[in-house]
């Protein structure tokens, strides 16, 4: 695990110095680079926002130092099976994250945004049962369910009120949504105006 950690180190870091114009060499025994140098498209116009994604306790405070965005996306320990993952939705876990990323942010003039993988989203009027079936498919708990980032659920302004409660609590002002979902998100906007 040390060296798939320092593995991402070494490449997100290789990230941020490439769009910069730098030249990289990476001489570790996880990544290998020799005068790596992006030559197109030049000039890049602004700094390219760097979002990280990690549950991992260095990494999450590496990427509040860092990153200009940090993606949560309440994903554990991996599984068994290697592709399904414990998931890590209560509100403790996600404070610890949080907890986490504003200490490698401290010292830093701007804190990196937060941003959340929306992976179910369901418009209903019955949030209670929805978040039942969705706890049973992830084992965890409907009040998970409902309060997590990672899932919406219920009807628009209970949406809408969850994601105050998430930017209140977390930061959180980022969203991506899986995309077998964008369909309920494009109704869910269609449900509120568009700020002038």
């Amino acid at each position: 695990m040390a060296g798939r950690v320092r593995r991402f180190q070494v490449v997100a870091e290789a990230c941020r110095a490439l769009p910069a114009g730098e030249t990289v060499t990476l001489d570790g025994p996880e990544v290998r680079a020799r005068q790596a140098r992006l030559t197109g498209p030049r000039p890049v116009r602004g700094d390219v926002p760097f979002t990280f994604g990690s549950g991992n306790t260095t990494l999450l405070r590496w990427a509040g130092a860092h990153a200009d965005v940090v993606a949560l996306s309440g994903l554990g320990r991996t599984l068994p099976d290697g592709h399904m993952h414990e998931p890590r939705w209560n509100a403790a876990d996600i404070d610890r994250q949080i907890d986490l990323i504003e200490q490698g942010a401290a010292g830093r003039s701007t804190a990196p945004a937060r941003e959340a993988l929306v992976q179910m989203v369901e418009v209903t009027d019955d949030a209670e049962a929805a978040a039942h079936r969705m706890a049973g498919q992830l084992n965890c708990s409907p009040a998970d369910v409902l309060a997590s980032p990672y899932a919406w659920v219920g009807t628009a302004r209970e949406i809408a009120a969850a994601l105050d409660e998430h930017r209140r609590r977390w930061g959180i002002t980022r969203y991506v949504v899986r995309e077998p979902h964008l369909d309920a998100v494009d109704r869910l906007r269609a449900c509120f105006p568009s700020p002038s």
